[in-house]
């Protein structure tokens, strides 16, 4: 007589409900059929996962100033994990000062267990093509004119955002209510420059009609900026 061996994988969930279909079906069958079988079942146990399974491993990020943290946990994490053990991480970046250059310690809860990651905030950088040197305007004004504070109105080359946040100005030594000759500063790249600003009394224009508009079309209007000869620039 003709033997068959059947191999049935199930789980041991399911285990007791299968064996009594099976059973059933599977009598019926050797009834009819006159056949002789053997099966070999064989059982798999369900793997839970424990809490001392999980070995998270962070990433230790570096990032520039005053860029944003990220809140998406999977973005600090080195390691799979699934979904329900992503869903239950805590993650901590308060120690984190984006606003200041160093080294700070960041953390990722999971149930009793603390995890500390590294995040590196370092100055913002300058593309090795970029401005290296600067070239300052002698500047023009009437008594009682305001200063402006934007460093691109004191030097000649044309400044991007990211490097005039990189420029310190210094404008304290320049009386603007005082007729005359005054220095002031810029700071950068390590280096010092020292650019004129002269203050001269308003000169007004004589005319037989009153009430005339000048027509002197190089007459420098009150409170105009105007940019001389750079060569009497100096840089330290």
């Amino acid at each position: 007589m003709e033997k068959h061996i059947k191999i049935i994988s199930i789980s041991t969930l399911s285990l007791l409900g299968v064996l009594c279909i099976s059973s059933g079906i599977m009598y019926k069958s050797l009834e009819d059929n006159n056949i002789e079988e053997k099966i070999l079942v064989v059982v798999e146990q369900k793997q839970i996962s424990k809490e001392g399974d999980v070995d998270l491993k962070l990433k230790n990020l570096t990032i520039e100033v005053n860029t944003p943290l990220s809140v998406k946990i999977i973005d600090y994490l080195d390691s799979a994990v699934n979904d329900e053990v992503l869903a239950n991480l805590k993650l901590d970046t308060s120690n984190v000062n984006v606003r200041e250059p160093g080294t700070y310690n960041y953390t990722i809860s999971y149930k009793k267990k603390t995890y500390q990651g590294i995040i590196i905030v370092k100055e913002k950088e300058i593309s090795t093509n970029a401005l290296q040197s600067i070239t300052l305007k002698t500047v023009n004004i009437n008594i009682g004119t305001t200063l402006p504070t934007d460093v691109s109105n004191y030097v000649i080359e044309p400044l991007t955002d990211d490097i005039k946040n990189t420029m310190l100005i210094d404008l304290s030594k320049v009386n603007v209510n005082l007729a005359g000759n005054y220095q002031y500063t810029i700071t950068f790249n390590n280096s010092i420059y020292t650019g004129t600003i002269v203050v001269t009394e308003s000169q007004p224009t004589l005319s037989t009609n009153i009430g005339d508009t000048p027509t002197n079309p190089n007459e420098q209007q009150e409170g105009q900026i105007t940019i001389e000869d750079p060569n009497n620039t100096q840089a330290n």
